[in-house]
Protein backbone atom coordinates (compact mmCIF):
# COMPACT_ATOMS: atom_id res chain seq x y z
CA UNK A 1 0.00 0.00 0.00
CA UNK A 2 2.78 2.45 0.95
CA UNK A 3 4.69 1.52 -2.21
CA UNK A 4 1.62 2.19 -4.38
CA UNK A 5 1.14 5.59 -2.72
CA UNK A 6 4.81 6.45 -3.23
CA UNK A 7 4.61 5.45 -6.92
CA UNK A 8 1.45 7.55 -7.38
CA UNK A 9 3.11 10.59 -5.76
CA UNK A 10 6.26 10.21 -7.89
CA UNK A 11 4.19 9.84 -11.06
CA UNK A 12 2.19 12.97 -10.21
CA UNK A 13 5.35 15.00 -9.55
CA UNK A 14 6.94 13.79 -12.79
CA UNK A 15 3.88 14.56 -14.91
CA UNK A 16 3.41 18.03 -13.39
CA UNK A 17 6.83 19.07 -14.73
CA UNK A 18 6.15 17.91 -18.29
CA UNK A 19 4.56 20.12 -20.90
CA UNK A 20 1.04 19.33 -21.98
CA UNK A 21 1.52 17.72 -25.42
CA UNK A 22 -0.73 17.22 -28.43
CA UNK A 23 -3.72 19.34 -29.43
CA UNK A 24 -5.24 21.44 -26.65
CA UNK A 25 -8.67 23.03 -27.15
CA UNK A 26 -9.12 26.74 -26.35
CA UNK A 27 -12.72 27.59 -25.43
CA UNK A 28 -12.84 30.63 -23.16
CA UNK A 29 -14.98 33.62 -22.29
CA UNK A 30 -13.29 36.86 -21.31
CA UNK A 31 -13.91 40.37 -20.09
CA UNK A 32 -11.65 43.31 -19.47
CA UNK A 33 -10.77 46.86 -20.35
CA UNK A 34 -8.64 48.82 -22.75
CA UNK A 35 -7.75 52.50 -22.65
CA UNK A 36 -6.32 55.19 -24.87
CA UNK A 37 -2.55 55.47 -25.09
CA UNK A 38 0.07 57.62 -26.80
CA UNK A 39 1.94 54.65 -28.29
CA UNK A 40 2.19 54.77 -32.09
CA UNK A 41 3.62 51.39 -33.14
CA UNK A 42 4.40 52.36 -36.75
CA UNK A 43 4.55 56.18 -36.92
CA UNK A 44 1.26 56.63 -38.81
CA UNK A 45 -0.37 58.93 -36.24
CA UNK A 46 -2.83 56.29 -34.91
CA UNK A 47 -2.36 55.18 -31.32
CA UNK A 48 -2.35 51.62 -30.02
CA UNK A 49 -4.73 50.43 -27.30
CA UNK A 50 -3.49 48.31 -24.40
CA UNK A 51 -6.03 45.79 -23.05
CA UNK A 52 -6.15 43.57 -19.97
CA UNK A 53 -8.58 40.61 -19.84
CA UNK A 54 -9.51 37.89 -17.37
CA UNK A 55 -10.55 34.55 -18.90
CA UNK A 56 -12.26 31.36 -17.81
CA UNK A 57 -12.80 28.07 -19.58
CA UNK A 58 -10.46 25.61 -21.26
CA UNK A 59 -7.45 25.31 -20.85
CA UNK A 60 -7.80 27.23 -17.56
CA UNK A 61 -8.28 30.64 -15.96
CA UNK A 62 -5.84 33.25 -17.17
CA UNK A 63 -4.97 36.89 -17.68
CA UNK A 64 -4.34 38.29 -21.15
CA UNK A 65 -2.38 41.48 -21.81
CA UNK A 66 -2.62 42.89 -25.32
CA UNK A 67 -1.42 45.87 -27.32
CA UNK A 68 -3.06 46.58 -30.66
CA UNK A 69 -3.16 49.33 -33.24
CA UNK A 70 -6.08 49.60 -35.65
CA UNK A 71 -6.87 51.78 -38.67
CA UNK A 72 -9.21 54.77 -38.24
CA UNK A 73 -12.94 53.98 -38.65
CA UNK A 74 -14.23 54.48 -42.21
CA UNK A 75 -17.31 53.34 -44.17
CA UNK A 76 -16.62 49.73 -45.07
CA UNK A 77 -17.58 46.10 -45.06
CA UNK A 78 -19.65 45.97 -41.85
CA UNK A 79 -23.25 44.76 -41.74
CA UNK A 80 -25.81 47.54 -42.09
CA UNK A 81 -23.32 49.93 -43.64
CA UNK A 82 -21.51 50.62 -40.37
CA UNK A 83 -18.04 52.02 -39.91
CA UNK A 84 -15.14 49.58 -39.95
CA UNK A 85 -11.59 49.43 -38.66
CA UNK A 86 -8.93 46.80 -39.40
CA UNK A 87 -5.85 45.69 -37.49
CA UNK A 88 -2.46 47.29 -38.16
CA UNK A 89 -0.74 45.05 -35.62
CA UNK A 90 -1.68 43.34 -32.38
CA UNK A 91 -0.15 40.76 -30.05
CA UNK A 92 -1.19 39.07 -26.79
CA UNK A 93 0.47 37.27 -23.90
CA UNK A 94 -1.80 34.92 -21.93
CA UNK A 95 -0.63 33.87 -18.45
CA UNK A 96 -2.25 30.92 -16.65
CA UNK A 97 -2.37 30.29 -12.88
CA UNK A 98 0.57 27.83 -13.13
CA UNK A 99 2.54 30.68 -14.85
CA UNK A 100 2.56 28.86 -18.20
CA UNK A 101 2.07 31.29 -21.10
CA UNK A 102 0.77 31.39 -24.67
CA UNK A 103 1.83 34.04 -27.22
CA UNK A 104 -0.63 35.25 -29.86
CA UNK A 105 -0.34 37.43 -32.97
CA UNK A 106 -3.40 38.80 -34.77
CA UNK A 107 -3.36 38.19 -38.53
CA UNK A 108 -6.78 39.66 -39.40
CA UNK A 109 -9.33 41.73 -37.50
CA UNK A 110 -12.40 43.81 -38.13
CA UNK A 111 -14.15 46.13 -35.71
CA UNK A 112 -17.61 47.41 -36.67
CA UNK A 113 -19.71 50.28 -35.33
CA UNK A 114 -23.46 50.14 -36.01
CA UNK A 115 -24.49 53.79 -36.62
CA UNK A 116 -28.09 53.17 -35.53
CA UNK A 117 -27.31 51.60 -32.14
CA UNK A 118 -23.65 52.60 -31.61
CA UNK A 119 -22.99 48.92 -30.88
CA UNK A 120 -19.33 47.96 -31.43
CA UNK A 121 -18.40 44.39 -32.36
CA UNK A 122 -15.13 42.79 -33.33
CA UNK A 123 -13.84 39.66 -34.99
CA UNK A 124 -10.17 38.69 -34.79
CA UNK A 125 -8.12 35.72 -35.88
CA UNK A 126 -4.51 34.79 -35.69
CA UNK A 127 -1.74 32.40 -34.84
CA UNK A 128 -0.10 31.13 -31.67
CA UNK A 129 3.64 31.76 -31.97
CA UNK A 130 4.94 30.04 -28.84
CA UNK A 131 4.58 29.60 -25.14
CA UNK A 132 6.29 28.65 -21.91
CA UNK A 133 5.80 26.08 -19.17
CA UNK A 134 3.24 23.47 -20.24
CA UNK A 135 2.89 25.32 -23.59
CA UNK A 136 6.60 25.48 -24.48
CA UNK A 137 7.00 25.37 -28.27
CA UNK A 138 3.25 25.83 -28.88
CA UNK A 139 1.76 26.69 -32.27
CA UNK A 140 -1.84 26.98 -33.36
CA UNK A 141 -4.68 29.17 -34.53
CA UNK A 142 -7.37 31.13 -32.72
CA UNK A 143 -10.35 33.46 -33.22
CA UNK A 144 -12.20 35.99 -31.10
CA UNK A 145 -15.71 37.42 -31.24
CA UNK A 146 -16.35 40.38 -28.94
CA UNK A 147 -18.45 43.38 -28.01
CA UNK A 148 -16.94 46.68 -26.95
CA UNK A 149 -18.68 49.22 -24.72
CA UNK A 150 -17.35 52.78 -24.50
CA UNK A 151 -17.13 54.08 -20.94
CA UNK A 152 -16.49 57.81 -21.08
CA UNK A 153 -13.90 59.10 -23.55
CA UNK A 154 -11.06 56.67 -22.95
CA UNK A 155 -12.14 53.29 -21.51
CA UNK A 156 -13.22 50.36 -23.70
CA UNK A 157 -14.95 47.61 -21.67
CA UNK A 158 -14.84 44.39 -23.69
CA UNK A 159 -16.46 40.93 -23.42
CA UNK A 160 -16.26 37.97 -25.75
CA UNK A 161 -15.09 34.48 -26.60
CA UNK A 162 -11.67 33.10 -27.49
CA UNK A 163 -11.59 29.78 -29.37
CA UNK A 164 -8.82 27.84 -31.05
CA UNK A 165 -6.40 24.95 -30.98
CA UNK A 166 -2.93 24.86 -29.42
CA UNK A 167 -0.47 22.26 -30.70
CA UNK A 168 2.18 21.46 -28.10
CA UNK A 169 5.20 19.30 -29.01
CA UNK A 170 6.08 16.52 -26.53
CA UNK A 171 9.05 16.81 -24.21
CA UNK A 172 8.90 20.38 -22.87
CA UNK A 173 9.30 21.07 -19.16
CA UNK A 174 7.91 23.69 -16.77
Amino acid sequence: MKLQLLIAICATLTVSGVAQSGAVNIDQTFSGVGHASHVDTNGDGSYATPFSFETRGSPGRSTILSMGEFTPFVPGDCPGGGLTSHVVQQSFAQTFSDLSMLYYVTTAARTCVDPASSEITCELEGIITGGSGRFEGATGTWNVACEIFLVGQTVRATTGTLKGTVNVPPGGRD
